[in-house]
């Protein structure tokens, strides 16, 4: 008798965690997809392509300037250990 009310409360504990554990993988798709509309707006089919927002647009500029910037960086430093 006392089994199967540990069954019991095992199985809903085991359901409401798979519930909440649902809930937030739901969670982080629909954040994911909202951030991602910011910088990349898709195409009206799969056949016509997607284009870059602004945002997007000075995202990859900024990421491209930093790496470039960490090169010039990386290159002096190792100059000035001479």
């Amino acid at each position: 008798m006392i089994a199967k009310g540990v069954d019991h409360m095992l199985e809903a504990v085991f359901s409401t965690l798979g519930d909440i554990i649902t809930q937030l993988a739901a969670m982080l798709v629909s954040i994911f997809t909202a951030v991602v509309d910011i910088f990349y707006t898709a195409g009206a089919t799969e056949a016509e392509p997607g284009e870059l927002t602004i945002i997007g647009i000075l995202a990859l500029v900024s990421v491209g300037l930093s790496l470039v910037m960490w090169g010039f960086n990386f290159i002096l430093r190792l100059l000035k250990f001479r």
